[in-house]
């Protein structure tokens, strides 16, 4: 595949998110911009690609630098006008669901790797479709309840909490480790003792078991991956990514360093520094993964990510220099 430069992950992130839904291999090319105008060229990264069959022209972006749906639209129709023989898609790592309808409403391909695939020119929304046809029988668990499977799993000591010692230990509400409770207890992987008013759990398996019960269940917790310049809490961030990986493993360092975030801190981060993109030949670019959960919620290991949530955040990049050391990385628990 081509380097993209600072937008690599989201060309990778997206090839996987394909592979994913229908087993096939996208491969990226640079595309041929001599008849596009300069302000598109300057604008997005451009690609080609096939699927189906069918090329694709890609104009991609980092999600917090996309324009409005209206003003997409309007670049995806200027692309085409020049480029019949593609279908243009437009790709991003981040897109709020308002602004992914409007696109829908006007029919604009686009792509939001992890998130949605909409290629109205190919007859397929593939989000729907990849719940209904393609993996129809697995309800994977909320944040919440995977951030308590995953520290049960850590050999952290569950058993005999209650909704509100666990909100207490997780930092959420008692009423969303209530739901969590029930969510549990409704995938059979909790039993409940009900001492008058109080709700005590037990996990019906522990180890190996439990990892086999859960496994289909779980999900990465990154949502989106970027490059930004230092800021000053960076280094209060636990280590992540290939970063975390060279922590635990004897793999290499990456050229950036990678540390993780909530989703919900990192939106506070970005208006209280006005984070900036930065360019990967930038050495002290820092990569930033913003989780679906607090990624020190289950930190034992220092400031790094613990292995388990580095494992489903890593199993579905396709690097065969990432095998050996995900592989290392799983061997301290003795699972098969």
């Amino acid at each position: 595949m081509t380097s993209f430069g600072s937008l690599g992950r989201l060309f990778e992130d997206a090839a996987a998110y394909v592979t994913q839904l229908f087993d096939i291999r996208l491969t990226f090319k640079d595309a041929d911009v001599r008849l596009l105008p300069f302000f598109l060229t300057d604008r997005y990264r451009l690609a080609e690609t096939s699927l189906f069959g069918r090329k694709l022209l890609i104009l991609a972006t980092p999600g917090q630098d996309a324009e409005t749906p209206a003003t997409i639209a309007k670049h995806i129709q200027t692309a085409r006008s020049t480029s019949d023989a593609f279908v243009v898609v437009f790709l991003t790592d981040a897109l709020s669901s308002a602004n992914r309808q409007r696109l829908i409403q006007q029919g604009v391909n686009f792509i939001v790797p992890g998130n949605q695939l909409f290629l109205p020119e190919l007859g397929a929304d593939l989000r729907e479709y990849f719940r209904s046809e393609v993996r129809p029988a697995v309800e994977q668990l909320t944040p919440a309840a995977q951030v308590v499977v995953l520290a049960s799993l850590l050999r952290e000591d569950l058993d005999g909490q209650t909704p509100k010692s666990l909100a207490e230990r997780f930092q959420y509400s008692a009423m969303s480790t209530g739901r969590v409770v029930d969510e549990l207890q409704r995938h059979g992987i909790l039993s409940i003792d009900v001492r008058g008013r109080e709700r005590r759990i037990a996990f019906k398996q522990e180890g190996d078991d439990l990892w086999r019960a859960v496994r289909d269940l779980l999900q990465s917790p990154v949502r989106a991956r970027r490059l930004v310049r230092p800021f000053p809490e960076v280094r209060a961030l636990p280590l992540a990514g290939e970063s975390a990986l060279s922590d635990y493993t004897l793999l290499g360092p990456p050229v950036h360093e990678t540390r993780a975030v909530s989703a919900r801190q990192w939106k506070g981060l970005v208006y209280q520094h006005d984070l900036q993109p930065a360019d990967d030949r930038d050495p002290e670019a820092i990569r930033i993964e913003t989780w679906s959960y607090d990624p020190r919620l289950l930190c034992h290991h220092g400031p790094v990510v613990d292995r388990l949530s580095l494992y489903l955040s890593l199993e579905d990049r396709h690097d065969e220099r990432l095998d050996q050391a995900v592989d290392t990385l799983m061997e301290p628990f003795g699972w098969s």
